[in-house]
C-alpha cells in the first residue's frame, strides 16, 4: 500500500529490515546514500511525500463511491498524519499544520459514522498532540493549549470504551505532560503542577497494566524530572528532591529491562544532574558530588552506544569540566 511505502521512504532506520520485502529499491537507495548522502535522504523524504499524497487521492476515490465507510476514512487521516508529521520535521509549518487539520476532519467524519470507533479516537488524540507540539513551537501557546486538551478530551473518549489501551494511557501521558511544560513556561504554575501529576498518574495506571512497558516508565521519569524542576523554581525544595529521586527510580526500572536504552541512560543523566544541583544549592555538597559523578556516568555510558550525539557529548563535558574545577577526583572522559 502507498501508505506503507510511504512509512518506508520517510524511516530510515527501516531500511535494513525492509531489504527482503524491497530488495531492489534498497539497493537503489543504499547506492545513493553511498554517493550523497543528504541528497539521497532529502529525494527519499520528497518520494514519502509523494506516497502519502497518492494514498490519500486514493483513499478519496473510495470516499466518492463509500462516503460512510469509516475504513478509508480513518487511513485517510492516518496518512494526513504521517504527512503532517513529515513535514513538520522539514520545516513546513504552514504545510503541517493544514495536513494535521485534514487528518482530525477526517477523524471527525468516522466518528461521526462510528462515535465509538476506537482507531479514529486514539488517531485524532494523536494528531491533535502532534498539531499541539508544533503550535508550542511556533509560539502559538493558546491554540496549543486547546489542541491537547482537545487531545486528551479524545483519549478519555477511548479510555472509557477500553480502559487497558496502553498506547492511549501513553498519549495521554504525553498529551498532559506537554501541557506541563507549555503552562510552565506561561508561568501557570500550579496548573503545571496538576498537569505534570495527571500525567504521572496515568503513566502510573498503564504501568499496572503493564509493569515492564519503556516508554511509560522514560515518560513517566521525564514527567516527574519536568515536576521536580518546576517545584526547584518555586522554592519547594523537599519536594522537588522527591521528584527528581523517583524519576531516577523510573529511570533504573526502564534500565533494568533495557540496560542500553538511550533515552533512558540519558533522562537518568538528567535527573540526577538536576538533582545535584539542587543539592550543592542547599550546600548538600558531598550528596551533590556523588550525583554528578553518576550522571557523568550516565552520559558517558550513553556515548558508549551512540559516539556521535553532539548535544550529550556537550553536557557530559561540561559536567566533567565543572567537577574537574572543583578539585574532586572524578570519573575520566
Amino acid at each position: 500500500m502507498l501508505l506503507n511505502l510511504g512509512d518506508l521512504q520517510a524511516q530510515l532506520s527501516q531500511f535494513e529490515a525492509a531489504k527482503q520485502s524491497y530488495p531492489e529499491a534498497i539497493t537503489a537507495l543504499n547506492s545513493s546514500l553511498q554517493i550523497a548522502p543528504l541528497q539521497a535522504q532529502l529525494s527519499q523524504f520528497e518520494a514519502a511525500k509523494q506516497s502519502y499524497s497518492e494514498a490519500i487521492t486514493a483513499f478519496n476515490s473510495t470516499l466518492q463511491i463509500a462516503p460512510n465507510d469509516i475504513d478509508p476514512l480513518t487511513n485517510k487521516g492516518t496518512a494526513l498524519l504521517r504527512l503532517g508529521q513529515l513535514q513538520a520535521g522539514l520545516s513546513e509549518f504552514e504545510a503541517a499544520k493544514q495536513s494535521y487539520s485534514e487528518a482530525i476532519a477526517a477523524f471527525n467524519s468516522a466518528l461521526l459514522i462510528a462515535p465509538n470507533f476506537i482507531m479514529a479516537l486514539t488517531n485524532k488524540g494523536s494528531v491533535l498532540l502532534s498539531l499541539g507540539t508544533l503550535q508550542a513551537g511556533l509560539s502559538e501557546f493558546e491554540a496549543a493549549k486547546q489542541s491537547y486538551s482537545e487531545a486528551i478530551a479524545a483519549l478519555n473518549s477511548a479510555l472509557l470504551i477500553v480502559p487497558d489501551d496502553i498506547a492511549a494511557l501513553n498519549n495521554k501521558g504525553l498529551a498532559l505532560q506537554c501541557l506541563g511544560d507549555l503552562q510552565a513556561k506561561l508561568s501557570e504554575f500550579e496548573a503545571a503542577k496538576l498537569s505534570y501529576s495527571d500525567a504521572i498518574a496515568t503513566y502510573n495506571s498503564a504501568l499496572l497494566i503493564a509493569p515492564d512497558d519503556i516508554a511509560a516508565l522514560n515518560n513517566k521519569g521525564i514527567a516527574l524530572g519536568s515536576l521536580g524542576d518546576l517545584q526547584a523554581k518555586l522554592s519547594e525544595f523537599e519536594a522537588a528532591k522527591q521528584s527528581y529521586s523517583d524519576a531516577i527510580a523510573a529511570s533504573n526500572s526502564a534500565l533494568l529491562i533495557a540496560p542500553d536504552y538511550i533515552n533512558a541512560l540519558n533522562n537518568k543523566g538528567n535527573e540526577l544532574q538536576s538533582l545535584g544541583d539542587l543539592q550543592e544549592q542547599l550546600f548538600e555538597r558531598q550528596e551533590a558530588l556523588k550525583n554528578w559523578q553518576e550522571a557523568l556516568e550516565m552520559f558517558n555510558r550513553s556515548l558508549a552506544i551512540a559516539p556521535n550525539d553532539d548535544w550529550v557529548r556537550n553536557r557530559r563535558d561540561a559536567l566533567q569540566e565543572s567537577l574537574d574545577n572543583l578539585g574532586e577526583d572524578t570519573v575520566s572522559s
